[in-house]
């Protein structure tokens, strides 16, 4: 009798540690997920290989994000609106002048040294302009139509320009008559192909000199006027 009750209780502790079991798959497939779609931690939408789920996807992290931003943002201004006085101050934008470290090395503008180097730069009298820039311009032996009229419409644009053909003559002859007539700057406008390519501009009498690339010249003929 004592072997058959003893029998009986381990199988009801059995069975009870098997309902027990039970109930903890029931609860564990119960469980449901926080977030509908489970990605793992390191998830980049680049892996998904179909083009068009991709670009949804895309699509749909791009208006969250969107959303995000906007909520936030509607939060801080009632923030700011309830606070008033003592609100936070603003977040200043970061650009490239606000996030330059000082460099010891750059000079003072306001440096005794440098307004006495400006006042006595040979350049002085046009910066401070007390002098009034006299222009030549002139081409390459030979112009064609298109440089000529391109000539005669830039001298329409910069003050004090006058145009001169030059009608053969090399420019060591045109440079000095330049000089003696008070001309203070000559524009020598280069040609390749009957078409504008190049543009020399010198300071008289000695220089610097510098040169210029032209490309796509268009004449005010060419160019379109909007319509108001």
């Amino acid at each position: 009798m004592l072997a058959k009750y003893l029998v009986k209780l381990h199988k009801l502790d059995n069975i009870s540690e098997e309902g027990k079991r039970g109930r903890e798959r029931i609860e564990v497939t119960e469980k449901k997920p926080e977030s509908g779609a489970c990605f793992p931690p390191t998830f980049s939408v680049s892996e998904i290989k179909n083009k068009q789920r991709r670009h949804a996807m895309f699509l749909k992290l791009k208006e969250e994000k969107r959303k995000q931003k906007l909520e936030l943002k509607k939060k801080k201004k009632k923030e700011r609106k309830v606070l008033g006085d003592q609100a936070p101050p603003k977040e200043v934008p970061k650009t490239i002048e606000n996030q330059r470290i000082y460099d010891e090395t750059t000079v003072n503008p306001e440096d005794e040294e440098v307004a006495f180097d400006e006042g006595t730069d040979e350049f002085s009298a046009y910066f401070n302009q007390l002098t009034n820039p006299k222009v030549l311009i002139t081409t390459s032996d030979r112009p064609r139509g298109r440089t000529v009229r391109f000539c005669e419409q830039l001298a329409t644009v910069i003050p004090h320009a006058h145009v001169y053909y030059r009608r053969g003559l090399a420019l060591k002859r045109v440079i000095p008559q330049c000089i003696s007539r008070g001309f203070t700057y000559l524009i020598v406008v280069n040609e390749d192909r009957k078409v504008p390519n190049g543009l020399i501009l010198c300071h008289l009498p000695d220089g610097p000199t510098a040169h210029f690339k032209v490309s796509s010249v268009r004449l005010r003929k060419e160019m379109k006027v909007s319509e108001l």
